[in-house]
């Protein structure tokens, strides 16, 4: 796996903005006509045990890449989907768990892919996938949890059967895995005509 010296600098800058984007998209609820009062998180929500599964999670999407990078950013954004709790903290008016959406996975693919590479392709599947990776992990410890996947154009939380944790993270496997693939086949195919000259 290859591991250049910047990409530990270049892994955390792009975390921390995936980070700013969840909170700013959470943040934008407070606008929304379905907002209500957020409750504060659940003693214990926010524990070792928490953050080790959702970015064992996101890495498990991410290791068909075979890069460090991706693969630690990965786990990095499976994670940081948390900074939408950040309103529960403030416990204003908003829309729980708004990151936890169809809308931010595509914001977030887009914005990040805008500010870091438009051709990083690999980076945007890993982006969008994230949200599918945490989902998973949350309805793996708690299948009776619910997501407002449709916010902001439907902001009632679904639920899912308790085995859906599984296909939750095998499409962000698959996402991720058919982005790496047709990303290395362009690679190939453009590094094949001046090995042939």
């Amino acid at each position: 796996m290859k591991f250049k010296r910047n990409d530990l600098y270049s892994v955390i800058k792009i975390s921390l903005f995936y980070s700013a984007v969840s909170l700013a998209f959470s943040l934008s609820s407070v606008f929304l006509p379905d907002k209500t009062i957020v409750n504060q998180i659940s003693p214990g929500a926010l524990n070792v045990y928490e953050i080790a599964g959702h970015f064992l999670w996101g890495v498990v999407a991410a290791v068909v890449t075979l890069r460090l990078k991706y693969i630690l950013l990965g786990g990095a954004f499976a994670v940081l989907i948390d900074s939408d709790h950040i309103i529960n903290l403030l416990q204003t008016e908003g829309i729980s768990r708004m990151s936890h959406s169809i809308a931010f996975a595509v914001i977030a693919v887009i914005i990040v892919m805008l500010v870091f590479g438009k051709r990083d392709y690999i980076l945007g599947a890993i982006a969008g996938a994230s949200v599918l990776s945490h989902i998973s992990y949350d309805l793996f410890v708690d299948d009776y949890t619910g997501f407002p996947l449709f916010a902001p154009f439907n902001n009632i939380s679904q639920h899912f059967a308790p085995t859906s944790w599984i296909y939750f993270e095998i499409m962000a496997i698959i996402i991720v895995g058919i982005i790496t693939v047709l990303v290395r086949q362009k690679s190939l195919k453009e590094e094949k005509p001046s090995t042939e000259r």
